[in-house]
């Protein structure tokens, strides 16, 4: 097919352009009629500047033909008013006059008009003057199209989207009577789903995801931004961002998110496969007296981490205590960045005693944080965010190298008490890191540190996310020497088979099965088959969390050998670490415990 005929396809493909005459003289309405009838256009004409602006407005026509001479205003007079409407502002008209003077043609010009033509004219030069401007016309929609429609979904993009949100903030403000939310929608398993099946699938999931969401609101896809009504749009990946006009309050845009979330769980049908998942949809309303889109944005984009946090496959609507969280947590991480290397950053050791008699078996190497003006951060408050910017791994090596001193220190110093081996736990992101092991070696054999007294703890769930990758790290590690436990057993996966595929020497078991121990027969047995398990397998065991003494006694009695806990000791210094040691062994005080714990026992 020839590049002509391609063209000529294209245009019959296209809709009908929709060109208005404005002119007092019915015979001209008839003669361009005909005149423009090769063209396939879709005419329209008006008989004075009042009835044309009008016609203009209601029909919004791709090209205007306006006489400079009519009946109630001159065609100068009346290109302003057409210009000033919203969806007229771009429309092109060409002034038709039979005056050749410069200065009213100079005139037209300035009030916007795109051509001229003079009276009388041809046809051929009125068909190619509108047949340019038409052309012209739908480049530049084409054009804005592309600038402002995501091209996989057909939804608004972010650009359109940002002006709409501006346009419908900037008019809630003049109207006090307006309102609307904005809900902030995120794909919860998209990865997962787009990882394991591959990116055409995962396209396919957007596109079906936005058809939903288009269907199930009445929403305004156009390229035009000065449009009324809800918009859906794709901010980028997996999420999408409704503006939800008429919500006179959050209770209403909550009943939407509702319903939603019903509809986006609904199974996909991707060719063969079929797929499920929910979304988290942050909602943020007008009424907290927004002036710019971005803030908008921001809120709800944090509405939508706090859906997440609370389990995701549902919505959080915005407050202000959660924007709070966002910047408490930002200064976290800037200080978290300078704290690294200082003394602010500190180490703890926590005792893991025989529960048979007084011996030291082991400390398992906790780092701590005191900031100078915001005193002591919890790791359950910085460990997340270490992970997530990655600067768990610097904090990591700091850690092990300084434990490994402090251990070699004890060792040489102190060795009647010293501990067998020291305990340091691995992160879910040093997991990931193939070169973790090759880098550990390195430092172990920098500071002269045996092998066999490190032993790395990892939990039982990062194993099991990262499974591939964790059994060749784990088999690299004790082809070394180094020891291996799984915390936090009896939690998350609780999977057998993960303990023959693993090379452990340590089961930690959790606390949670140690707090209960005493509520029931079950938890009892089913520590008892824990025990058992371990020993068939050669494994020590660790009971986690011994915080009261019945705790302790029943541990004892379903034969736990080692216990780490409150009740036995608290984190500590390395210095009040050997104060304790000391205070114990002169007090004859078995297992660390105080005497006014045993005098309950």
């Amino acid at each position: 097919m020839t590049d002509r005929r391609r063209e000529d396809w294209r245009r019959l493909a296209q809709p009908p352009a929709k060109v208005l005459l404005i002119d007092d003289d019915a015979d001209i309405h008839a003669l361009v009629e005909a005149m423009l009838r090769p063209l396939n256009v879709q005419f329209a004409s008006a008989h004075d500047a009042r009835g044309g602006v009008a016609q203009a407005i209601a029909m919004r026509p791709d090209l205007i033909l306006l006489d400079q001479e009519l009946p109630d205003a001159t065609g100068v007079e009346t290109l302003p008013q057409l210009r000033q409407h919203p969806s007229l502002g771009d429309v092109p008209v060409v002034v038709i006059t039979a005056s050749e003077q410069r200065d009213v043609l100079t005139a037209c010009y300035e009030a916007g008009a795109s051509d001229y033509i003079r009276k009388p004219f041809f046809g051929a030069e009125l068909r190619a003057r509108v047949q340019s401007l038409i052309e012209r016309r739908r480049m530049l929609d084409d054009l804005g199209r592309a600038a402002h429609i995501d091209p996989l979904t057909g939804l608004p993009n972010r650009a359109l989207l940002q002006w709409r949100l501006q346009h419908a903030i900037d008019r809630v403000r003049l109207n006090a009577e307006e309102s609307f939310s904005l809900m902030f929608i995120d794909f919860d398993r998209f990865k997962l789903i787009n990882d394991s099946l591959g990116h055409a699938f995962g396209d396919m999931l957007l596109t079906e995801l936005a058809q939903r969401l288009r269907t199930n609101l009445r929403v305004h896809d156009s390229v035009a931004r000065d449009v009324g009504g809800s918009t859906v749009a794709r901010l980028g990946g997996d999420e999408f961002i409704v503006i939800l006009e008429g919500t006179h309050d959050a209770a209403a845009a909550e009943a939407v998110a509702d319903r939603l979330i019903e509809i986006i769980e609904l199974p996909y049908h991707l060719e063969q496969h079929i797929v499920r998942s929910s979304a988290s949809i942050g909602i943020v309303h007008s009424s907290e007296g927004y002036t710019e889109a971005a803030d908008m944005l921001r809120d709800a984009d944090i509405a939508m981490y706090e859906a997440k946090a609370r389990g995701k496959g549902c919505h959080a609507l915005f407050t202000s205590d959660m924007r709070e969280a966002v910047r408490y947590r930002m200064q976290l991480e800037n200080a978290l960045r300078e704290a690294i290397g200082t003394e602010q950053m500190y180490l703890a050791y926590q005792p893991i005693l025989s529960l048979e008699d007084r011996r030291l078996e082991s400390v398992e190497v906790l780092l701590r944080w005191r900031h100078p003006e915001l005193g002591s951060i919890s790791p359950a408050q910085f460990i997340p965010i270490a992970e997530e910017t990655r600067l768990i791994l610097p904090l990591s090596e700091i850690v092990l190298r300084e434990a490994c001193r402090q251990f070699l220190r004890w060792r040489s110093e102190t060795p009647d008490w010293a501990p067998r081996y020291i305990s340091v736990n691995l992160s879910r992101v040093q997991l990931t890191d193939p070169q973790l092991a090759k880098r550990t070696m390195a430092i172990l054999d920098e500071l002269g540190m045996p092998p066999e007294c490190l032993q790395l703890e990892v939990t039982e769930s990062h194993i099991m996310q990262q499974r591939s990758l964790a059994a060749d790290l784990m088999a690299e590690f004790k082809s070394h020497g180094v020891r291996l436990a799984m915390d936090d057993f009896g939690t998350g996966y609780s999977s057998l088979s993960c303990l023959q595929e693993f090379p452990f020497d340590t089961l930690k078991v959790d606390r949670a099965l140690t707090e209960n121990i005493s509520r029931g027969r079950g938890y009892s047995a089913l520590l008892h088959a824990v025990m058992s398990l371990a020993e068939n397998l050669g494994l020590e065991v660790i009971a986690e969390g011994i915080e009261r003494v019945d705790q302790l006694v029943l541990l004892q009695a379903l034969g736990y050998t080692y216990g780490q806990g409150f009740l036995l000791a608290r984190p500590l210094t390395a210095d009040a670490l050997e104060d304790w040691w000391r205070s114990n062994a002169v007090a004859g005080n078995k297992l660390g415990i105080s005497p006014n714990a045993q005098e309950a026992a």
